[in-house]
């Protein structure tokens, strides 16, 4: 990025809470009726934790939990990361790619004011995706290759230059 911006420049002002005791259908119906996908879980008002459409599938549907039963606080991420609104949004993005987390709540101060996504740092700043997709190849493992030589294949008699050793007998690409 050319210049430095900060979170209130491209956060959604204004964040959709639940409490943390409120139950999965009532999470589910505020995540329908607001067009989104991510709730901010509060305590008191303080900010505890984050609850996505993911957690809710992954942790409830597909578990057999009774969602009338099973509440926000139960099925909650608690490794919450929290910005300043003015913070720099590519620290932040590098923290939410480091950290795998897809929404950050903002504060000033101890309010709560804003919410920062994915989406909205793509729409801000482009290049991320770029970065990104950078970043997981770097940490991708890298698979071993398998070693080849030239010979005849132990199978079919033939001579390969692509022979692969497979419990302990040297077959060319056909024979394997």
């Amino acid at each position: 990025m050319d210049k430095q911006v900060e979170l209130k420049e491209v956060m959604t002002e204004g964040v959709i809470a639940i409490e943390k005791d409120k139950n999965v259908i009532e999470a589910s119906n505020l995540l329908r009726e607001e067009e989104i996908r991510g709730l901010v879980v509060v305590d008191n008002g303080d900010a505890v934790g984050v609850v996505v459409c993911r957690d809710i599938v992954y942790q409830v549907v597909s578990e057999g939990e009774n969602p009338a039963e099973t509440t926000v606080g139960d099925i909650m991420s608690t490794d919450l990361i929290v910005a300043e609104e003015d913070e720099y949004l590519d620290d932040v993005a590098m923290a939410m790619s480091k950290n795998d987390v897809s929404r950050v709540p903002v504060v000033r101060g101890d309010m709560l004011v804003g919410i920062v996504t994915q989406s909205d740092i793509l729409r801000a700043w482009p290049g991320f995706a770029e970065i990104m997709s950078e970043d997981i190849e770097m940490e991708a493992e890298a698979s071993p290759r398998e070693r080849t030589q030239s010979g005849v294949c132990d199978e079919c008699d033939n001579y390969s230059e692509n022979l692969v050793e497979v419990e302990g007998r040297h077959l060319c690409e056909e024979c394997k």
